[in-house]
């Protein structure tokens, strides 16, 4: 009962069409349980409806009912850490259309229920690759995915400690970059696409969705995000940058931009229309 009102809530909230896409990832949201992942209840949840204005509640008992909403669970709430807002994720990852097969590096998988939702996405015959650098939650997450046999959890940072994974289909990242590490460049498929929160100096920035060109990667932006920072993925140069392209709120959704170069030379532009 619980899955059925918090899918019709995502697919209203989320203004979702009715897609092939949607409605896998509308499937794969109803079959993770969210209780499977926050641990012990009465829980602590912000409401997505105000960013940051609002602070968290923690609810009024352990009835997961209050967590079939779309609502942010934190974490840690002096970091800033939360299992995200759903009714972003599954407009996001629709929009990525993750395929069955698909191998998925994953930044920062928090305690592994976003990563338990691409599993079932990808499939049996897909592969995901869950790196998170904060160790208690890498543990979590193990356990939590432990009967997930196409997953792997890795504690580590994964812009700077990826080891063993080629031809990565989709990197789905949930800390903000300022561009994309060449430690990922080098491993993507031909066909790759990255789901990222590019962000600027406060944090702040846009969702893109990206894929490779013969000169970097050409984007598009799917609107405004927050998100903790992605140590080894962000430069202070670049930070500015994302901040200055992004000043213009037109720019926030459905914006196309290019990620020009790699090491030293990567800049950011307005793509050319």
């Amino acid at each position: 009962m619980h899955a059925d009102h918090f899918i019709d809530q995502l697919r209203v909230l989320a203004a979702l069409d009715d897609n092939p896409a949607t409605n896998r990832t509308l499937a794969a949201f109803k079959s993770v349980a969210r209780e499977d992942f926050v641990g012990n209840g009465p829980w602590k949840l912000r409401s997505a409806l105000g960013d940051v204005t609002f602070p968290p509640r923690l609810t009024p008992d352990a009835d997961p009912k209050w967590l079939y909403h779309s609502v942010l669970v934190v974490l840690d709430e002096e970091k800033g850490i939360n299992i995200g807002d759903p009714s972003l994720w599954v407009s996001l990852i629709a929009r990525a259309d993750v395929q069955p097969g698909a191998r998925v590096l994953q930044v920062g998988a928090g305690v592994g229920y976003y990563t338990a939702i691409l599993s079932k996405l990808v499939g049996p015959t897909g592969h995901i690759v869950a790196y998170e650098v904060e160790e208690a939650l890498a543990e979590r997450a193990a356990r939590n995915l432990a009967d997930y046999e196409n997953v792997e959890v890795r504690h580590g940072n994964a812009a700077t400690d990826l080891t063993a994974m080629d031809q990565i289909n989709l990197v789905v990242a949930f800390a903000g970059v300022t561009h994309v590490p060449d430690l990922w460049t080098t491993r993507l498929a031909s066909d790759a696409r990255l789901l990222l929160p590019l962000t600027g100096e406060e944090w702040w920035g846009a969702m893109i969705l990206a894929k490779q060109t013969n000169c970097g990667f050409s984007a598009i932006t799917l609107g405004r995000c927050g998100f903790y920072p992605c140590i080894g993925a962000r430069r202070d140069d670049l930070a500015a940058k994302v901040s200055a392209l992004f000043a213009k709120s037109e720019r926030l959704r459905d914006w196309p931009l290019r990620i020009i170069g790699r090491g030293d030379e990567i800049r950011l532009e307005a793509a050319a229309t």
